[in-house]
């Protein structure tokens, strides 16, 4: 039987196949079963409200949804603060699949599976390696942060594809063509979110001191200037219609703060990628290589005759690009975090805003692997292993000495993530738990409550929540009281729209959903509210106590909860339990 010639190309390729098919089950598995989270909320939300106004706005008639009490909006409540590319994409999935949780989720873990494709593609041309190109792919496929950003209804998916997408096109920028892509995945990167101007940034500035990336310099003179124009004014628009820039945010104070701020980016990139295994793998080749050149002069130098060949090159000309300009791209991203984020922040949002160092990590440790492996099987399972299923390549081990991860320098401290059990410090347990999640339901606080309130409100009652506000709405399509505040910078102007009383107090609300984790998120206790509804003639009786999860379905490992109820990191607070309440008045 012959085979078409595209076939008998690929063939070589087939580990792929298998890789690809493992890796979509993973990111698709049962991938609307668990209830969005309170960020993925957010895009869902502003996602349908884009399908009604063709804009991202906070207000539809029913709920004012804003979880910066409306510092991300303009005059006219549309939100401006964080570009727009993943609320019109998951806008486009539910008019493909309905406004469901399905919906919300796929375009982003498609996005996430063709990122596996795409680096394996990227080191492959680049390399003409298949070895370094599948321990690439694998790398991520395994990595339990990349799949839950993979499975998230949130722009982190987006950073996974697109930063492959603009090395790409970085790499074979010969033509205009070829320019105008690497500008088209540069904006594209920005709009997910304003940190992925980094990498652009550090490939262009590149261009003027590392002689391999000479000849791309004239075409990035030219696309510079279209990237600024095309991000630029989104900058100024957000800065000068809303004050959500200035309140997610803060500079340092001074260079003790700033270096305790770039301590812990590095704890966070260090602690989910194996980017201390890389640096110990690239270092190890380079050592071997010197020793080898070492030998052959020494041999050299005894011989009669003159060795007709030049010494081999530790890295090819593209391998060493690759790891350069990844370290370059990494570590503008941790200087960028670390100017505009709080070490507190940065321990709380891990690789959140970095996303894009996932991939980058994986093709720097897959080029690391392939060169010290030589092709020897034996050697590349075994460092396959320690990398992918055991946590030796990360920080994690060698700060598990230290339970707390806490470490001071001074009056300045940073935060390592160490988990609670002993040998979760040191194998990739996460994987197995992950797996085993896939088939099993993870419901939290907001399920629970969604759940009963489709079961027992009706179209129309109004609902008082105190977090959350985001997938309640978009689960219950109940109209929300209490959503804006006379202290909310949007107070004013929300007035002046005209929005329902019902939007600034507690008028004639129903039902109350009161997370005890969020005691006085919004600006109000449950005592305020209870007092306001007594005074007004409403009788509260409470209907359903629900254990609290927090974040139950949050993107970041060291903050995620699986099936069982169980972290993999400590916890570092319990709550008491959560509720909901019916509010009956007098004339129901």
């Amino acid at each position: 039987m012959k085979f078409p010639h595209d076939l008998l190309r690929f063939r070589p390729h087939w580990p792929l196949a298998l890789l690809a098919a493992i890796s979509a089950i993973f990111i698709f598995a049962n991938l609307g079963s668990d209830y969005l989270w309170e960020d993925e909320g957010d895009t869902a939300a502003l996602a349908v409200n884009i399908l009604k106004f063709g804009v991202p706005k906070a207000w539809d008639g029913a709920a004012f949804l804003d979880s910066d009490h409306g510092a991300r909006l303009n005059r006219d409540l549309v939100m401006v603060t964080h570009p727009w590319v993943q609320y019109y994409l998951a806008a486009g999935s539910f008019l493909i699949f309905g406004q469901n949780t399905f919906g919300a989720r796929f375009p982003f873990a498609l996005a996430g599976w063709t990122s596996i494709l795409l680096v394996y593609c990227f080191i492959w041309r680049l390399t003409q390696s298949r070895l370094s190109a599948f321990s690439a792919a694998a790398l991520l496929t395994v990595s339990v942060q990349f799949l839950l950003y993979a499975r998230q209804c949130r722009y982190c998916a987006l950073n996974l594809l697109l930063i492959a997408w603009l090395f790409w096109s970085f790499f074979k920028m010969k033509s205009a063509r070829d320019c105008a892509l690497f500008v088209a995945a540069a904006v594209l990167l920005f709009h997910t979110h304003p940190y992925g101007i980094a990498p652009a940034a550090a490939l262009c500035a590149l261009t003027l001191v590392y002689r391999p990336f000479f000849t791309q310099r004239r075409f990035v003179f030219l696309a510079a200037p279209a990237i600024a124009l095309l991000t630029v004014p989104w900058l100024a628009l957000s800065s000068l219609s809303s004050s959500g820039s200035e309140l997610n945010t803060t500079a340092a104070q001074s260079i003790g703060e700033f270096a305790e701020r770039c301590a812990q980016a590095f704890i966070e990139f260090t602690s989910v990628t194996p980017l201390i295994g890389s640096a110990i793998l690239l270092s190890a080749a380079v050592i071997w290589a010197r020793s080898q050149r070492k030998r052959g002069v020494e041999v050299s130098e005894g011989s009669t005759t003159t060795p007709d060949e030049k010494p081999a090159r530790v890295f090819e000309i593209n391998e060493a690009s690759i790891i350069v300009s990844a370290t370059a791209t990494i570590l503008l991203y941790a200087v960028g975090t670390a100017i505009t984020q709080s070490s507190d922040s940065l321990w709380l949002a891990g690789m959140r805003y970095a996303s894009p160092v996932l991939p980058l990590a994986a093709m720097v440790a897959a080029i690391g692997i392939g060169k010290v492996c030589r092709g020897r099987m034996l050697i590349w399972l075994t460092l396959m292993f320690v990398f992918a299923l055991t946590k030796l390549a990360q920080l994690t081990p060698w700060v598990s000495w230290n339970p707390s991860g806490l470490i001071r320098f001074g009056k300045y401290s940073v935060g390592a993530h160490v988990p609670a059990r002993i040998f979760d410090r040191f194998l990739g347990t996460g994987l197995l738990i992950y797996i085993r999640d896939l088939w099993r339901e993870n419901p939290g606080t907001v399920e629970e409550s969604c759940k009963f309130l489709r079961e027992n409100a009706k179209p129309g009652d109004v609902l008082i929540v105190n977090y959350g506000m985001e997938p309640t709405y978009f689960y219950t399509r109940l109209p929300q009281a209490m959503g804006i505040l006379q202290t909310y910078p949007v107070f004013q102007r929300a007035r002046e729209l005209g929005l329902p009383d019902f939007v600034f107090g507690v008028d004639h609300a129903r039902w109350i959903v009161w997370r005890s984790a969020w005691e006085t998120g919004p600006g109000y206790a449950i005592n305020d509210v209870l007092q306001e509804l007594v005074a007004r003639g409403g009788r509260i009786v409470t209907v359903l106590e629900m254990d609290e999860t927090v974040w139950e379905n949050r993107e970041d490992i060291h903050f995620h909860r699986f099936s069982d109820g169980s972290y993999l990191f400590p916890r570092t607070q319990t709550f008491p339990k959560s509720l909901v309440a019916r509010v009956d008045w007098p004339e129901r």
